[in-house]
Order: structure tokens, then C-alpha cells, then sequence
């Protein structure tokens, strides 16, 4: 008996050790053993005995599953969708990308019970989604220009065209290759980010000389627009990646001044606030949707596709100004309202 016993603690053990969530199963649907994965995932602050699967699940798929294990014996694997009280269609509608995702495998013990183990993919699922959105998106954003490119090409070929047309038609091409350019040229930024490719050199500078760089390099497309870029900076000394953040704020002076009407009136200001210096670009612009602002750092989500194209954005910037603040253990923020303008505020650590 003794030595039976020590078997019996030695397989419980194990199984309270398994990242695995596991769940012994009866034929009335009552959870006879569960290991504390199993609690955690499903994320229960008190013990699984003795509860029905009914109150744990509200649809029927693992219902349906297990019986049908019982009946025939053979294994079943399946996924199923869980917010809360919620599932399948309904969690999806419900938690709006916060639903659970869990893939169960279900197998006969003996007549009396059967084994449910399951393991928490949702972050593989939203993974899928973001990799075929980036897919798509790249395919798309890629597509308008090639084809530019393309049509206005086979068009040069022809005889009939002027000088002048031709020169047209040239520019034209060498517009939409830039563009291309600029969108390889920020995905391949991005992808370094990603993958922590890039160690950036932390180096001493100051708020003004920032804003002095970022000046310089927007002053062109503000005067495009005959808007007026205000500058104020305190002339605080930083240990940053001055290159990076003057990427940041180039992106977001861009983004302001192409999401005001000309004649408009951009402002860049600093502020500290604790250990904290904070990057402020405010507009008196078209504003952001209330809908919009959670997704606005997404890679290619664009708040008015049309506009930000013509003003050939890549639909990437704000996702680089994102990841520039992770790696400067900052922060990025924005408050916006439709029709008054927008305010984003890039934090990051003095020191």
C-alpha cells in the first residue's frame, strides 16, 4: 500500500508540474482533479473539484467533445474561444480581441472519466492575424506604386509623346519609386527594432539640439503647407539615442503637419516632469476618432487613407516613434478630438 501510494503522489506531482492545463473529467462533466496551469489559464482563484463544465463554459463544443470520447474512445482535438462567461461566436463579439483562445485535447481514462489537457494559444492566434494583416497590408501598400510604376513605363515606350510628356510621365515614376523606397526603408527600420538588431548608443545631448535637427529636417514640408512650426525647448541635458529620437520626433512633426490645413500652426515643445522629459507635438488639425486613437501605433493603420497617401506616408511612422519609446523604456501618448487637433507626447528618462 505504501509503495502505491508514493506512485499515486509521485503522477500527482507531475501533473501539478506540467505547463500544461489538465482537467480529469467525469461523465456528468464534473472536473474530479485539475492542476493549478489548468486554474491559471483559465484564470479561477479557487479550486476546479466538483465544478460542472456548465458553469465553467457556456457553449457546448467541449461538452459535445467529451461525450463523444466516452461513446467512441477515439481522441479529439479542437480549439474554442472564451471571454469570461462567453464562448465561441459570441466571445469573439463580446471581447473584442480580448477573448481567450484555447486548444483542448481530450482522451478516454476508463469508463468513468477522460483526460482534458489544454494549453493557451491565444498570443499564437493574435500572432496569425497580425502577421496576415502585415502580409496584406505590405502586398497593398506595395501594389498602388508598382503599378504606377508600371503603367507609366509601358506608357514612356510609346513614340507618339512629347518631350514634355515624357518628362511628366518620368517624374511621375521616380515619385512612386521614392515612395517604395521610404516604405522599405521604414519596414527594414521596423523589423531592427523588432528584433533588437539595433543597440542604440546612448549618448549626452540636449532637448534644443533635438528640436534644432528636427527642425531642420522638417522646415521643408512645413513650408510646403505654409505652416508655422513653433519650437520652445528648456535646454535640458538627455542620455538618450539622439539619432532615434530625432527619427521619433521627425515622424511626428510630419504626421502634425500633414494632418493640419495650410495655413495652420504646429507646435514642438519640451517639459520635465520627474525623471521624465517629455516631447510635445501639438496641431490645431482635422483631429483622430475616439474609435481610431487604440490603433494608431498599428503598422499601416492610416486614419484617413487617402490623405496620408497623398502626402506619401508610408503608414509606418507612428508604429517606429512606438518602438523607439520601448527602447528607450519611454512612453508615446496621444489625445485627440475630431475637428481641434492632436497632441502626442513622447516621454522618455533623463537619464
Amino acid at each position: 500500500m505504501p509503495k502505491k501510494r508514493g506512485e499515486k503522489d509521485r503522477y500527482l506531482h507531475i501533473i501539478e508540474a506540467m505547463g500544461e492545463g489538465v482537467l480529469l473529467i467525469s461523465r456528468k462533466h464534473r472536473i474530479a482533479l485539475q492542476n493549478k496551469s489548468a486554474e491559471t489559464m483559465l484564470g479561477m482563484s479557487e479550486p476546479l473539484k466538483g465544478k460542472r463544465l456548465e458553469d465553467l463554459f457556456s457553449d457546448t463544443i467541449l461538452l459535445d467533445n467529451i461525450d463523444s470520447v466516452f461513446r467512441d474512445g477515439e481522441r479529439k482535438i479542437f480549439r474554442i474561444s472564451s471571454y469570461h462567461d462567453a464562448i465561441g461566436e459570441d466571445a469573439v463579439v463580446r471581447g473584442k480581441g480580448r477573448e481567450k483562445q484555447y486548444e483542448f485535447c481530450i482522451t478516454l481514462l476508463d469508463d468513468k472519466y477522460v483526460v482534458a489537457m489544454f494549453n493557451d494559444v491565444t498570443m499564437l492566434e493574435r500572432l496569425e492575424v497580425v502577421r496576415q494583416d502585415f502580409v496584406s497590408n505590405v502586398s497593398h501598400e506595395l501594389k498602388t506604386p508598382l503599378t504606377a510604376i508600371a503603367g507609366f513605363a509601358e506608357t514612356l515606350a510609346e513614340e507618339s509623346l512629347t518631350e514634355e510628356e515624357r518628362k511628366g510621365f518620368a517624374r511621375i515614376i521616380q515619385k512612386n519609386a521614392a515612395h517604395m523606397q521610404r516604405i522599405i526603408a521604414d519596414l527594414l527600420l521596423l523589423t531592427s527594432l523588432d528584433r533588437s538588431e539595433i543597440a542604440p548608443t546612448m549618448e549626452t545631448t540636449t532637448d534644443a539640439r533635438i528640436l534644432q535637427e528636427v527642425k531642420a529636417y522638417t522646415q521643408y514640408k512645413a513650408s510646403t503647407k505654409d505652416i508655422n512650426v513653433v519650437y520652445s525647448q528648456l535646454g535640458e541635458t538627455i542620455l538618450c539615442s539622439e539619432s532615434l529620437v530625432v527619427q521619433a520626433l521627425i515622424n511626428l512633426v510630419i504626421n502634425a503637419i500633414s494632418y493640419s490645413p495650410q495655413h495652420s500652426e504646429v507646435s514642438v515643445s519640451t517639459r520635465r516632469k520627474g525623471d521624465m522629459i517629455e516631447f510635445i507635438v501639438s496641431d490645431h488639425g482635422y483631429g483622430i476618432s475616439e474609435s481610431d486613437i487604440p490603433r494608431i501605433f498599428e503598422r499601416f493603420y492610416r486614419v484617413d487613407k487617402a490623405r496620408s497617401r497623398e502626402d506619401g506616408g508610408t503608414g509606418l511612422g507612428l508604429s517606429i516613434v512606438r518602438h523607439i519609446a520601448i527602447i528607450h523604456k519611454g512612453t508615446i501618448k496621444v489625445e485627440s478630438r475630431l475637428g481641434e487637433g492632436s497632441v502626442f507626447t513622447l516621454s522618455i528618462p533623463v537619464s
